[in-house]
């Protein structure tokens, strides 16, 4: 959604009635369990938990959901695959029940309760998702990630086909910002492609956290002002569309 196009949905909800929020995604996964050796991560295998995946109604096509969400990350360079012959660590999401929450990380509208005072204030049924960074026999958690997606475009009012691919993405985004956050090295093979990097699939959101560096004269040297200020820090919330930036330090915007 681009950003002009978020303007005039917001104020086309306003009218209705309905209520709009805007939620900071958490800018980091948890901590890693234990911690990990990055460069011991060669080849890892997806696999999806056998939790709650008869919630939606029909049965899933587990196995095309593995090679998707695997195909989609092995497009950010991740070694990710549902085939292998020697894997090092292993992928693994959960699916948690739908239940009605907090409304889920990014940009969300929402027709519920418009009083604060409410019970079901800025709630809606959304579906949780973890992603584990574990090691091939199940017995040690590397890294998790935690998050809710929205349930809108999982209900029965889609085709079957829009449901899957709407999960697929869910899942893909969960378990890439564990991926993201972990900074895994890029393989050499892989460095030549950065300069023309074009995945056929991006995460629903992604938050990137950055230093913004200090303004210098035409020298190249920062003012004694700048020097002693603390590093700004930047936001973006990259959302499919024109991304959304926040800036901290004594010029916020």
């Amino acid at each position: 959604m681009s950003l002009i196009e978020l303007k005039k949905n917001i104020a086309h909800f306003a009218l209705l009635g309905f209520v709009t929020t805007l939620a900071l995604p958490v800018l980091a996964s948890e901590k890693p369990t234990v911690t990990v050796d990055k460069t011991s991560i060669t080849q890892i295998k997806f696999e999806l938990a056998d939790e709650h995946l008869d919630q939606f109604g029909f049965p899933l096509p587990l196995q095309q959901i593995l090679e998707r969400v695997s195909k989609n990350l092995s497009e950010w360079h991740y070694p990710v695959s549902v085939s292998g012959l020697a894997y090092s660590h292993s992928l693994k999401a959960t699916l948690g029940a739908i239940a009605n929450q907090a409304t889920p990380v990014g940009f969300s509208f929402t027709s519920g309760n418009s009083d604060p005072r409410a019970s079901g204030f800025q709630k809606a049924d959304v579906l949780p998702i973890s992603c584990q960074l574990i090691s091939t026999d199940g017995s040690t958690v590397f890294a998790e990630h935690h998050t809710t997606f929205s349930v809108h475009e999982l209900s029965s009012d889609s085709s079957q086909n829009k449901r899957v691919d709407k999960l697929v993405d869910h899942l893909s985004t969960a378990c890439f910002t564990l991926l993201d956050d972990l900074k895994l090295p890029v393989a050499a093979d892989k460095k030549s492609e950065s300069t023309s990097f074009k995945p056929g699939w991006m995460p629903e959101v992604r938050v990137e956290v950055r230093e913004v560096p200090a303004k210098v004269d035409a020298h190249g040297v920062a003012p004694p002002d700048a020097v002693a200020d603390e590093p700004k820090k930047e936001i973006i919330i990259h959302n499919q569309g024109t991304p959304m930036i926040f800036q901290f330090g004594h010029e916020r915007r």
